[in-house]
């Protein structure tokens, strides 16, 4: 499940947005005016301010115009995102204006599940992400004829964890390190079952998601030490699960650069 997280969340991050790039600021054609299209069918959107933008444009500039733009999602599984995000009332022209911007307003995502989930490595810290896939569409009655009615947009946030860590067991017996001990644990601040382990195995800090069924952990690939022959070591091919306050990670490889040490289990009891 983990490895399909983080290809549709490449997939999706990967996709080219034409933001940077648009230069339509006239009408689109000049057959039958004040009819609405995306400017592309995918965008991504980092969320930072509590709102996000979607570029749409009409087939004229004049006069004021307005029109409904609805938000959905393409799984099931992911009807409770509507919950959290909502279109901002209808797309607003002005006189003048060929462009506009459909407004999607957020809240907490913390009782919601990430369709995706992926890591990197900055300095010797994690910076943990998390994806939520909607769609915008146009009604047929407002619909242009450059046909492009729906919009994929992919939502992405970096996840801030609580400054306060508290401590957990690391048992790492059948694992890199070969013992047990104490290790500084992290939560995500919206309340999310994401977490962060503290350096613990001296070198840099990792992260893994719980999924909404409570059992299914997701770890990414991820650096976890440096060796002083093959330098930066990684956990791979990772499978984990969660029982109570203990979580289990199965991973397929400790790898190096020049090959791999091998499998092993590292057990973590959450504070």
């Amino acid at each position: 499940m983990k490895n399909i997280y983080i290809r549709i969340f490449s997939a999706l991050l990967l996709s080219m947005t034409i933001l940077g790039c648009d230069k339509t600021d006239g009408a689109l054609y000049s057959g039958e005016s004040n009819k609405l299209s995306f400017l592309s069918p995918t965008i991504n959107l980092n969320m930072e301010t509590g709102t996000l933008l979607v570029p749409i444009t009409r087939t004229s500039s004049n006069g004021d115009f307005s029109a409904p733009v609805s938000l959905a999602v393409s799984n099931e599984k992911d009807l409770d995102y509507l919950d959290v995000f909502k279109v901002d009332g209808d797309v607003n022209f002005k006189n003048g204006e060929a462009k506009a911007f459909v407004s999607i307003k957020y809240g907490n995502t913390g009782n919601i599940n990430p369709s995706g989930f992926v890591t990197t490595l900055s300095g010797s810290d994690v910076i943990a992400k998390v994806a939520f896939p909607l769609q915008l569409k146009i009604s047929k009655e407002n619909l242009s004829a450059t046909t492009m009615p729906t919009v994929n947009v992919l939502a992405s946030s970096e996840v801030e964890f609580d400054k306060e860590s508290n401590t957990g067991k690391l048992n790492s017996k059948d694992g890199w390190f070969g013992d047990e001990f104490d290790v500084d644990i992290q939560q995500a601040k919206n309340g999310s079952q994401i977490y962060k382990l503290i350096k613990p195995f001296g070198y840099s800090n990792i992260s893994f998601m719980v999924d909404a069924d409570g059992e299914t952990v997701v770890c990414p690939n991820q650096v976890i030490d440096t060796h002083p022959d093959y330098g930066p070591v990684s956990i791979t091919s990772v499978k984990g699960k969660k029982s109570g306050k203990r979580i289990v990670l199965d991973v397929g490889s400790y790898s190096v650069s020049a090959g791999s040490f091998g499998g092993g289990v590292e057990i973590i009891d959450l504070p």
